[in-house]
């Protein structure tokens, strides 16, 4: 699949170089004017290193402690405007990782992405059509989707202090890319998703969104019983699932304080899978809820924020009637424990993996010198179940520090550095079975350049 997606981009990129050679001067700034290229350019090394368990990422018991490795990630945007009301607009990523192991962030390799492709048309003021790939995302930076297809229509009332959307969405993550492939048994996806929304900011400094999302996934994997097992063994997919999330978000700002908070309500059923019986699903209800809340203040150059999260469920089972069930999650609350921005990821992994789990932090953010950003936390997680171990039981799921630093040059080139640790409690070496005491580590040192 990468071979072939090479072979194109050669050949698109051949054929655009004798095509654009016949181009007059003249015949080219019209052309130009059309474009828009905007995109950046990030490379990363990291230092990961743990004795406790990590599940996916270190084994603990001492066997593997440290990983050392770099990311490269390069994403391009080419917007086209084709007519006044009407553009195309385009997102690719290039990544890679080198220095991978097993153990750690999982394999390497380069990875081409088409992130987004889709039309958007303004037929009018106050009306917005998009059709096309796209991620779909709610209020608060969670995403529901990133490889979907679908369309969605926006309209504004109110002099567009009150915006209205909905959005009809065909879903892809996890489908089987190698369906031509006859070595493994082809699968495809089933996802549809439904989104009603609406944006409303009738006073200036207080903003509100409401939406219903509802998702009905059937991904479903041909193929028939798999002989070498006794008992049958039901080759479908593992979860399926028709889910219901009603959210409301709020934003409230006035001079140098900043206030957001918002909740989710999650509700429908999933069945996963049930292996080596003769029943292919197991059905549960599921009724759950994820809460957010930041406040803000800032004087002069420095900026402190409390902010807390968490959601519903037991700690140990996110298919429990009481998990929040997963939606992708675009903003960090931690470096390591939950909703990571990179590197090690105990909870989440790009996942909003809050089932069971409340957590607390204090932020302090500081301008030094008018040119370096610099960021201090400390994050408080704590399991809402007690979780029992070698004869004792603790909600204490661990403790964060956070030191970030950002270094801009004429706001295209950036140094940014981070470090991070984390400190388990006892309901986590619970979770992962696991009486170690180690500390959780992770270093980071970067550099961006934004065109």
């Amino acid at each position: 699949m990468m071979k072939q997606s090479y072979r194109v981009s050669i050949i698109l990129f051949l054929f655009i170089s004798v095509f654009m050679g016949d181009i007059s001067a003249a015949q080219l700034d019209p052309l130009l004017e059309k474009l828009t290229l905007s995109g950046y350019m990030r490379m990363r090394t990291w230092y990961t290193g743990s004795s406790i368990k990590i599940p996916g990422y270190f084994p603990g018991s001492g066997d593997f402690e440290q990983v050392n490795y770099e990311d490269l990630f390069f994403r391009n945007r080419i917007y086209i405007s084709v007519l006044p009301e009407l553009e195309i607009r385009s997102v690719f990523d290039i990544s890679s990782k080198f220095g991978h192991d097993d153990f750690a962030m999982g394999q390497g390799g380069t990875n081409l992405v088409t992130r987004d492709v889709y039309a958007l048309f303004r037929p009018g003021e106050n009306m917005e059509f998009s059709l096309g790939l796209m991620p779909f995302s709610l209020p608060g930076g969670y995403i529901l989707a990133r490889d979907a297809t679908g369309l969605r229509y926006q309209h504004d009332l109110l002099n567009k202090r009150l915006k209205l959307y909905v959005s009809l969405i065909r879903a892809f993550d996890d489908a089987d890319t190698g369906y031509n492939d006859t070595t493994d048994i082809p699968s495809y996806a089933d996802d549809n998703i439904f989104i009603f929304g609406g944006d409303l900011a009738l006073l200036q400094d207080l903003e509100s969104q409401v939406y219903y999302v509802l998702e009905v996934d059937r991904y479903t994997s041909s193929g028939d019983e798999d002989p070498d097992f006794l008992t049958h063994y039901f080759i479908d997919d593992g979860r399926q699932s028709t889910l219901h999330w009603l959210g409301i978000h709020n934003k409230y700002i006035i001079n140098d304080f900043n206030l957001k908070f918002g909740a989710i309500l999650n509700a429908g059923y999933i069945r996963t899978k049930a292996e080596y019986t003769d029943e292919p699903f197991i059905r549960t209800d599921i009724l759950a809820c994820l809460w957010e809340f930041e406040a803000a203040w800032k004087w002069r150059d420095l900026q402190v924020s409390l902010a807390a999260e968490g959601a519903t469920g037991d700690p140990r089972d996110a298919a429990s009637g009481g998990s929040f069930q997963d939606i992708k999650a675009s903003h960090g609350f931690s470096l390591i424990a939950v909703d990571n921005t990179g590197g090690l990821a105990i909870r989440g992994s790009g996942e909003s993996s809050w089932y069971g789990l409340a957590g607390q932090g204090l932020k302090f953010q500081y301008t030094l010198f008018n040119a370096v950003l610099v960021k201090l936390g400390a994050v408080h997680v704590r399991t809402l179940k007690n979780i029992s171990w070698n004869g004792s039981s603790s909600t204490w799921y661990g403790d964060e520090c956070d030191l970030e630093a950002e270094y801009k040059y004429r706001e295209v080139l950036s140094v940014t550095a981070s470090a991070a640790a984390f400190f388990p409690g006892d309901a986590y070496r619970g979770i992962v079975q696991d009486s170690s005491h180690g500390v959780i580590l992770e270093c980071m040192l970067g550099a961006s350049v934004t065109y």
